[in-house]
């Protein structure tokens, strides 16, 4: 069984693979638990989507359980919050708990 900071571990290396450079700042975005992927980290539907789906699979998280639409709507600027903390714990318990 993977351990729960491995687990973590490797949710924060998948986000991180879409965290490019800023192009005001040169720097990435310093990721935490707390960072919401659609307000803080701005990250384009496109890629969410993309990031979600490889999520899942790694994790083995029912893709269907996610509903992209509730933390990416089609016609609102935001959703709910999607941090990387709800990715984490969700990876934890193996299902998606949001």
């Amino acid at each position: 069984m993977v351990m729960d900071d491995e687990i973590e571990k490797a949710v924060f290396a998948l986000v991180e693979e879409y965290n490019g450079v800023s192009l005001f700042t040169f720097k990435r975005y310093k990721l935490t638990k707390d960072t919401d992927l659609n307000k803080d980290f701005k990250m384009a539907p496109e890629d969410a989507y993309e990031l979600l789906t490889r999520y899942t699979e790694l994790f083995s998280i029912d893709p269907q359980a996610v509903f992209f639409d509730k933390y990416f709507p089609e016609k609102k600027r935001y959703g709910l919050p999607l941090t990387i903390g709800m990715l984490i714990e969700s990876a934890k318990a193996g299902q998606w708990l949001y």
